[in-house]
Formats: structure tokens, C-alpha cells, sequence
């Protein structure tokens, strides 16, 4: 790149951002997209991942289309650059078809620098069209690992981007990720048809992030004691614990909020506004918050419970400190988030009974025998199939998708549930079902049926509760439609049924066989899982160490900051104060039994030496026993 260019690059990079000089690897990467070359950029999470594209593209004559999963941030994303004084727009579901066909005429025949799309919108036959016109400088894939079936978020409508190529033959891409293994950086590339493979990787060490995980047998009683009147982040795994965490922390004088994908649109920004504002310290949320928000000062990430696999973590934790300063990722570990892992793989990943019975389920409730196929719609009902399976809402789900990944059932429209809350306060209820008695039925039913109705919105099915009521679909619709005109509930229609076909003709199901496919994904899919458990049952190793080389990055030295690094043990071999030091760190927090502290060490110690330590530090009055025989420090 000759001087004039090299000076262009710096003069962009100042009048628009501000900056002096590039961040380490990303002046190459820019140069590789200018010089019109596929580029897989892995950059850690708070690299700069985004200017990669955005400097480029204002360069570059043309616009670049930036293709990604996060739908909800593309407003916030065109409004930044928009500040820049950058032309930019984006598409998404909120748009009518009327805006949609001006915006896309804006970028044929306007200055439009940058174009956000989800990948979805490439199924759109308007967009197709549309396109076609463009003047496309490059294309920019954003949260590339979604493309990939190896990687932790594979997301199917990623795999219609390589249609874009068919119709300019000319493209070139940048992949963008801050998480991909092996495996998912050659699939990647693959999948995005680069004419030659090219990547280039910036360490994934975060020196700033101090890496903690706490044994925690009382989570809430441990993050009051650990977290603080500064800029954090609490990660839970369903939202009605997202909403719980808040309220504690709130009741107890902090200052925060909860977001989940429950939320709408503008819940959503209203309570993001707040966090990046600094009107509130702290954002409990499920990993529904997080992915382009762009927060400098985070000192805190707290997973209250574990993630389900490093990648996610890596990401979620990697939002802390993006300003360089020392920061924190704490995990609050305990044995339930082990069977909760457990269970979401049993659940995402059924056995080949389970799947071979959905099946016949679904052939019988439809009176399908072995060899038919046609185009003919027919109705499916998860709650119903569940139902008469035995089976959870969720491993049904998985089986389903299963028969339809392998096309022994044609999906012909996203599944889809109507959801339900009942929003009357209890009093208001009892008063209106003493006046009117003909919904008494459907009220029990509802409650009965769905615990966390008057909670929260939750999904249901009019099918299963017709045929607890014994009445037809209609009648309930109805029933359930006056409920609302009410303001008993509030019920949220699908829009439309949910339609299958058999596209291929029905096999005998009991010779049915579980495809190579479906196996390797499952085997990775453990792997992932063992991979989460082995980094945070480890008191030994470095937890930069165990990342970095999980990702094919590998190093030997350690990073001497995180906890385990601090504690010092060995996996054999430890001195009795290394132990002593140990065992004081995990009662920091809460009392713990002798039988809990032992298993925490049983891979390091013989259980006779552990009881002498414990024992001698009694003795010393390091620790004391209360009188639910309990250790806990002597402070």
C-alpha cells in the first residue's frame, strides 16, 4: 500500500474517530479488505472489531452491506455513525414494505456508506432484486461463528449468505468473530466461499480481566457481598431470575436494572439508555444484553451461573474493561448449574427413542403410514405431541428439529406459540368469577396448567387446554379472547398455525437410524460441555492458560493474576500453607461444611491430609465450627 493510501487510512481514522494510530492488528486487517482480499478477522471481544469494516467502507467507493444477528442493536449501530457524520441505514422487521423500497432505492441511487441486514432479510425475493442493482464495496459478516454448525450459536439463516456471490460474482468478504475454535475458523471460511483462505488472529488474552470463580452454595448472599457500586454486568439464565437478581439488588440500595428478550423494542432501549447513561450501576440480564453494546468503563461481569460453553463466556466476560483498566469476570459456581448443563444437553441432543417415538406420534395424530408423501398442510402442535409422548416441551422441540434438519418433515413456517399472563390482581379475579361463573373452568385450567401465568407471559396451547375443558378450539379462543376484552389476561395470538408436510416419503420408523451428522454434532456438543465443566471445577490451572489454548491459541506461560494463579496449588504436591491459603479463600464469602471443603481439594489431596490441615487450622483458630457444624473464618 503506497503512501497516499497509508495517509488516507490515518486521516479517516482521525476525522471520524478521533484516533492517532490503529489498534494492534487492525490496520492489516483494513488493508487486506482495501486491497478487495476474503479476510477472517478474530479479534477479542472490545478489539475493535467494528471499525475493521466501518473505516474501510467510508474509503471505498460503494456501499457495504454488514450482515448481522444483532437485530435489535442495528438503530443504536446507525445512530453512532450517523453522529460520525457516516451515511448509514439498516433493515429490519419493524419497517413496513413501503420503507423497505425506499431505503434500498437510498442505497441504489443515494451516498450510503454502510447497509445493515439480518441474514434473513437475504431470503427476501425485493431484496434479491435490489441487490442485484448495488454498487456492494464489500460485505461485512458480522458474529461470523453464527455461520457455523461446530460453533456455540449456529444460526441456520446464516448459511444463505454464500448466495450473495451467485449473484455478484466479484465480492469479497470480512468475517468478524471474537470466538471460534479450529474447527469453526476453517468451516468459516468454507462456508463463505473465500477464494482463498486467509485469517488473521489477534491474541485472545485480556491482560486487564482478573478471571474469579467463587463456590457459592447462597449465590444471593454472595453477590451482595462481592459486587459494587460501579458499572457491572450479572448474567443469569432465565429471565424471571433476571428480574429477582434486580429486586434484590435494588431492595439492598443499588442501583440497576433487568433485561431479557422478553422486553419489547422499546423496553429494551429505554433500559439500555439508562445503563449507558450511568443512570443505573448495574444491568442483570440474560444473554439477550450485551452483543454491540458499546460500554468503555464495565469494571464487573458476574455470571451467576455458569455459561454452557467457553465461547459464550469468553464473549460475555470479555465486556468488561474494554477501556484497558483492571476489571473483573466472577463466576458463582455451584452443583445445580452442573445439572442444568447437564440437563440442556439431554434436552438439545435427544436419543434415538425418544425422536423414533415423536415421529410416530406425529404420523398417527395425522394417520401417516410408511411410504406416503405429498404437498398436502398439515397442523402440528407441540404441547400435544409432548403431551402424548411423555416428553418435556423442550426435548419434543429437539426431536422435532431433528426429523426436520433430516427432512423426513418439511417445516413450512417458524413454530410459533401464543403466549399468555394473567394480569388481574388476585381479589379483582375472585370478584369477576363469582359474576361470571362460565370462565371459572378455563381460569382453574390455565393456572393449573402453567405455574408461572401470573408472573409472566408464558406459552401455551389452546389444543391441550380445549381438551382439558372438553370443548372445542374455537369456543376456548373465544373464552380466551373475552378474557382479555376483560383485562383478566393478556393473550398474545399466533398468528397462524404451525404447518408441516411430508415432503419425503415416510419411513418405516422403527428401522430409523440416528444420521453421522446428528452424532458428531452431539459428540461436540459434550465436548463443549466437558470443556465448561473441566474449566470450572479447575484449582489448579491458569484460566487464561485453559482459554487461550481452547481456542488453538497456545501458550505455556501463566498469567499470575487470576485465582488460581493466586492460590498457587499444584495437582500434587502442595505444601500445608498453599492448602491453609486455599481453604481460607473459599470461606471468604459464606461458612461452608468440612465434607463440601474436602471435595473441592479431592483431586489434590488424600482426605486423611486435608482433615489434618482442616483440624490444625481449627486448632490455631484460623477457622472456627459454628453450631450447624459449619467452618468459617475467625475474622
Amino acid at each position: 500500500m503506497d503512501f497516499e493510501e497509508n495517509d488516507l487510512k490515518l486521516k479517516t481514522l482521525k476525522n471520524y474517530w478521533g484516533f492517532n494510530e490503529f489498534r494492534k492488528s487492525q490496520e492489516e486487517i483494513i488493508d487486506n479488505v482495501l486491497q478487495k482480499k476474503d479476510i477472517l478477522a478474530l479479534l477479542p471481544t472490545g478489539g475493535g472489531k467494528s471499525l475493521c469494516y466501518q473505516l474501510p467502507a467510508i474509503i471505498l467507493k460503494g456501499t457495504c452491506l454488514v450482515i448481522s444477528p444483532l437485530v435489535a442493536l442495528m438503530e443504536d449501530q446507525v445512530n453512532q455513525l450517523e453522529k460520525k457524520g457516516i451515511e448509514a441505514t439498516y433493515l429490519n422487521s419493524s419497517h413496513s414494505f413501503r420503507e423497505i423500497d425506499r431505503i434500498l432505492d437510498n442505497v441504489i441511487y443515494g451516498s450510503i456508506k454502510i447497509l445493515y441486514i439480518s441474514p434473513e432479510r437475504i431470503k427476501s425475493k425485493l431484496f434479491e432484486a435490489r441487490f442485484k442493482k448495488m454498487n456492494i464495496s464489500f460485505i461485512a459478516v458480522d458474529e461470523a461463528h453464527c455461520i457455523s454448525e461446530w460453533g456455540n450459536d449456529f444460526r441456520p439463516d446464516f448459511r444463505t449468505i454464500s448466495k450473495l456471490r451467485e449473484w455478484k460474482s466479484n465480492l469479497t468478504f470480512i468475517a468478524l468473530t471474537a470466538s471460534a475454535t479450529k474447527s469453526v475458523i476453517i468451516d468459516i471460511q468454507d462456508q463463505l466461499l473465500f477464494k482463498n483462505k486467509n485469517v488473521i488472529r489477534k491474541s485472545y488474552l485480556r491482560k486487564n480481566i482478573n478471571y474469579k470463580i467463587i463456590d457459592a452454595i447462597h449465590k444471593e448472599t454472595v453477590l451482595l457481598k462481592i459486587i459494587k457500586k460501579e458499572c457491572s454486568i450479572i448474567y443469569t439464565k432465565t429471565r424471571k431470575k433476571a428480574e429477582q437478581i434486580s429486586k434484590l439488588l435494588n431492595k439492598n440500595k443499588f442501583r440497576s436494572e433487568f433485561y431479557h428478550g422478553g422486553l419489547n423494542f422499546e423496553e429494551r432501549i429505554t433500559k439500555q439508555k439508562k445503563w449507558i447513561d450511568n443512570e443505573v450501576e448495574i444491568m442483570v440480564a440474560t444473554n439477550a444484553f450485551g452483543m454491540g453494546i458499546d460500554k468503555s468503563d464495565v469494571r464487573t461481569v458476574i455470571h451467576f451461573e455458569i455459561s454452557n460453553t467457553i465461547e459464550s463466556f469468553y464473549q460475555e466476560s470479555g465486556r468488561a474493561g474494554r477501556d484497558g483498566k483492571t476489571s473483573y469476570s466472577v463466576i458463582l459456581k455451584s452443583d445445580d448449574d452442573f445439572n442444568r448443563l447437564n440437563n440442556r444437553f439431554i434436552n438439545n441432543y435427544p436419543n434415538l427413542e425418544k425422536i423414533k417415538n415423536v415421529f410416530q406420534c406425529i404420523s398417527n395424530i395425522h394417520q401417516i403410514g410408511i411410504g406416503y408423501n405429498s404437498e398436502q398442510n398439515y397442523e402440528l402442535d407441540l404441547d400435544e405431541i409432548a403431551q402424548k409422548v411423555k416428553l418435556t416441551r423442550a426435548v419434543t422441540y429437539s426431536c422435532i428439529k431433528y426429523l426436520i434438519r433430516e427432512e423426513y418433515i418439511k417445516e413450512l413456517n417458524e413454530y410459533q406459540y401464543s403466549k399468555i399472563k394473567i394480569i388481574s390482581p388476585i381479589q379483582s379475579l375472585n370478584r369477576f368469577l363469582k359474576s361470571y361463573m362460565k370462565f371459572e373452568n378455563i381460569i382453574e385450567i390455565l393456572i393449573r396448567s402453567y405455574s408461572n401465568i401470573t408472573d409472566r407471559m408464558v406459552a401455551i396451547s389452546e389444543n391441550i387446554i380445549s381438551k382439558r375443558l372438553n370443548i372445542d378450539v374455537v369456543k376456548t379462543i373465544h373464552l380466551l379472547e373475552k378474557l382479555q376484552q376483560q383485562n383478566i389476561i393478556k393473550y398474545d395470538k399466533k398468528k397462524s398455525n404451525n404447518m408441516i408436510q411430508f415432503s419425503l416419503p415416510r419411513p418405516n420408523i422403527d428401522k430409523l437410524n440416528l444420521s453421522k451428522k446428528y452424532i458428531e454434532l452431539k459428540k461436540i456438543a459434550s465436548e463443549k460441555n466437558q470443556a465448561v465443566i473441566e474449566f470450572i471445577n479447575s484449582k489448579t490451572e491458569c484460566r487464561n492458560l485453559y482459554m487461550l489454548n481452547y481456542f488453538g491459541e497456545i501458550i505455556t506461560k501463566k498469567c499470575n493474576y487470576c485465582d488460581n494463579c493466586y492460590m498457587g496449588l499444584n495437582k500434587k504436591n502442595n505444601p500445608n500453607n498453599v492448602i491453609e491459603n486455599a481453604i481460607l479463600i473459599l470461606l471468604n464469602y459464606e461458612p461452608k461444611s468440612p465434607n463440601y471443603l474436602y471435595i473441592q481439594f479431592k483431586r489434590l489431596i488424600k482426605k486423611d491430609v486435608f482433615n489434618s490441615i482442616l483440624k490444625n487450622m481449627i486448632k490455631r483458630e484460623l477457622v472456627l465450627v459454628n453450631n450447624r457444624n459449619l467452618i468459617f473464618v475467625n475474622s
